[in-house]
Formats: structure tokens, sequence, C-alpha cells
């Protein structure tokens, strides 16, 4: 029986959701991975923070300062991550991440040390390639532990923090540099040899040792897991590639309409505070307050609503629910994208930024746990790393393809309001089309991937 003609009597077998429960030792891993991602944005925040002392103290130029902190970053963070995911799935979980803390930590101390451009730019490769890994770890051992709507839960407060991460990295970095030219001059001699921006880098390190001892209590490597790694299932590339093909009618649509949704939402988060300056004469820190707010408390509204939601549906669809949710969502908020060209005042821009946020992130909490259910343990690291890449390289696509069609449209400045609605309006509909048709052959993959499981254990 093909994958095809079981998949009429697949949405009811999989409208059977597990019970829910967290297994031993659920709970401390997550709040361990949770204390692990705030810890590695801090790490980049420091970086981004001390860029101007940094660049005064090594006479970096500006184009020089950029490839650290953009180009070092964006390539070496996609080249990294799928190789780190394959090496989890092969080795084991814990050992990779410990290698992981270890290369981004090193790499961070090694920024308060650097002399020159190159040493500097090194260093940030280490940091990049470091933190890549962590994210494609944390998002595989989650269904493993947290069983039923338990995961949603779990997903939800991964992907809060991950946002988190941004703001508290910037407040706890930008507090230790503050700190530190505070009482530079009472530090011992040897200490006040390092400028203040140089101490920042070794001060934020200074948790990665106990970081890596708690690794050790983490459950990282489940028993089902383990027995994978064991047995080399999983560890050749032509298995995982295979299982994209043999698949591909379920992951093309689901990764295709995630795709667009990411290019039609993107666009909004860079040129609204443009729109907002030049259509109203809104100045940076009142785009920065009242966007800040709306991103805030979009956020966590969006994350509470996206969670209760596939709660609920769960029960009567099982895992088909997130993907059903994701396009009803998209097509229920359709009417936010087509307002935007209409605003008459900068209070409308910050609402409907905000109603939108709430939207995208109720559908971008619940994608974890989309990914999730499509490939088995062995595989999982690398389909979330394949989709780290996909991501990564076309986040920023959206605020190019926005800045062209502007530029296409004219100077006026409503344009770049219309400009926007051009790119998100197409895309937002096809990733509407693309996960509906999608639904029918998730069902089926993600039965195909629980029967595997089965089997393994």
């Amino acid at each position: 029986m093909t994958m095809a003609t079981a998949a009429p009597a697949i949405e009811a077998d999989t409208a059977q959701p597990s019970p829910d429960h967290v297994l031993k030792g659920g709970w401390f891993t997550l709040w361990f991975a949770l204390a692990v991602t705030l810890f590695a944005f801090v790490d980049r925040q420091v970086l981004t923070l001390a860029a101007a002392p940094m660049s005064a103290s090594l006479g970096l130029s500006d184009s020089q300062l950029g490839m650290i902190q953009g180009l070092a970053f964006a390539i070496f963070s996609v080249a990294a991550v799928y190789p780190i995911a394959w090496a989890a799935d092969r080795f084991g979980r814990r050992s990779i991440l410990a290698l992981c803390i270890l290369t981004w930590s090193l790499g961070t101390a090694a920024c308060g040390v650097a002399q020159n451009f190159e040493q500097l730019f090194i260093a940030a490769i280490a940091v990049a390639a470091g933190e890549a890994g962590a994210g494609p770890i944390f998002a595989s051992f989650v269904p493993e532990l947290f069983k039923g709507r338990k995961r949603l839960l779990a997903n939800g407060l991964m992907y809060f923090f991950a946002y988190l991460g941004i703001s508290a990295g910037l407040a706890l970095g930008g507090g230790a540099i503050g700190m530190l030219d505070a009482v530079h001059s009472d530090l011992p001699a040897a200490v006040r040899a390092f400028e203040s921006w140089r101490l920042a880098f070794f001060l934020v390190v200074l948790p990665a040792p106990l970081f890596l001892i708690f690794l050790t209590f983490a459950r990282l490597d489940t028993a089902q897991s383990a027995s994978a790694t064991a047995t080399g299932e999983g560890r050749g590339a032509e298995e995982f590639w295979s299982f994209i093909w043999q698949n591909r009618s379920a992951i093309g649509p689901v990764f295709g309409g995630l795709t667009l949704y990411m290019v039609a939402f993107g666009g909004y988060l860079v040129w609204l505070p443009v729109a907002a300056t030049r259509l109203f004469g809104a100045t940076p820190a009142q785009n920065g307050t009242a966007m800040g707010l709306a991103t805030a408390v979009g956020m966590v509204g969006g994350v509470a609503t996206g969670t209760l939601i596939v709660r609920r549906l769960i029960v009567c669809l099982g895992p088909v629910a997130t993907i059903r949710f994701f396009w009803i969502a998209m097509l229920l908020s359709t009417p936010l994208l087509l307002a935007f060209p209409f605003v008459g005042a900068t209070w409308q821009v910050y609402a409907l930024f905000g109603a939108l946020m709430l939207t995208g992130t109720a559908i971008g909490c619940m994608v974890p746990t989309l990914l999730q259910d499509m490939a088995p343990a062995v595989l999982r690291a690398r389909l979330f790393a394949v989709w780290a890449i996909v991501a990564g390289l076309v986040g920023g696509s959206a605020p190019t393809l926005v800045g062209w069609v502007s530029s296409a449209l004219g100077a006026e400045p409503r344009q770049l309001l219309v400009a926007m609605t051009i790119v998100a309006v197409p895309a937002w509909a096809a990733g509407i089309v693309l996960l509906r048709l999608a639904e029918r052959p998730f069902a089926g993959l993600i039965h195909h991937v629980a029967e595997r499981e089965r089997v393994t254990i």
C-alpha cells in the first residue's frame, strides 16, 4: 500500500494524540536549553554593542566592521549548521553541543584579545559556527521528552526565549559594558590593562564552564536517539536525502509555504519604520518605542494564542492540526496586509504591525512542532538544519524585493507601503495555497514517521 492510497485512513489514526506528559529530565533539559539560548544571544550582542569602541581601538573601517558583524555570521552560520546537525545525529547531541559551547565561548574570548581585523573576523566566525548548531540540537530533543500537548508548551517557550534573547542580550551586554566602564579605574592593574570592551567579552563568557557541567545532566540523548547513534542508523547523507526525496510531496509544499510566509512577513519588519518616518515624520525614538511595544505585545499574544488554539485543535485532528492552523490563520489575517497602504496616522501603522506580529508569531511558534513531526529522531536535526539554511537565505530577500518594487513605483512616500503590499499579498496567498495542498501528504508523512519510530523503539 502506498502512502497516497493510505491517506484516507490517516487522519483518523493521527487524531489520537499522545497523552500529555513529560519524561524524566524533560523540564531540566528544557530550562537548560533556554538558558544556553540566552547565553548565546548575550555573546553575540556584545559584539554589536562593542562595535564603536572596538572599531576605534583597532582602527577598523565601516566595511570591515560590517564584514565582522554581517558576513561572518550570515555565511558561516549557514555553512556550519548542516554539518553540525549531521554530527549531532551521528555522534550524539550532548557531545556535539559541548563542542558548540566551547567553540563559541572560545571565539567570544578571542574577540577580547584580537589585535586586528583578521583576528577579529576569525573569532566572529568561531562564534557564528558554534552558535549555529544549538538550534537544531535543541529542537530535536523536545518531541522525545515532551509528549502530547506538552510539546506545544515546550516549543512555545523555546520560540519565546529565542526572541527574548535578542532584547536580553542587548540589555545584559550593554549593562556589562556600562558596569565595566564605571569601575574600570578601580580594577587591579593587570585587569585594567584591558579596555572595557575587551573585558566585556571575557565577562560574558564566564558562565560557559557552568553550562558544560549542567550539560552532563541534560537528557539530550534519549534511549531512542542513542540506539540510532550506536547502530549507525541514519548516519549516511544518502539516507537523509533519500528520505527527503521520497517525501517530497509533503516536504516541498510545507517548506515552500513557510518560505512564502517569511517573504510576505519579512518586508514589514525592515521597511515600516522608514514608511512611518516618510509619511508622518515619526522619529527614530518614536519608531523604536512604538514598534518595540507592538512587537512585545504581538509576540506574547501570538505565542499564547497559537499554543492555545493548536492545543485544542490537536485533540480533534492530531498532528495535522498545526498545518491546518497555519493556512487558516494566514487566510483570516490577509485583510491586515491589504490595509497598510490606506493608513492615515502613525498609530495605525503601529497597530496594524502589532496585529500582524500576533499572527506571525502564532504561526512561527508552531513551526518547530510542525517540523518535529516530519522526520524521525535520527534525521530530525538535519531537517531543522535544512530549514535554518532556507530561512536564513530567504529571510534577507523580502526587504530587497520591497526596495526594488518601491524604487520602480517612484519616490512618493506612500508607494513604499504599496510596494510592501505588492510583495506580501501574492506571497501570502501562494503560501496559503501550498500549505492547504500540503495537508493531505503531510498527514501521510507524519503517519509514516510515527510508524518508523514505533518500529525503531
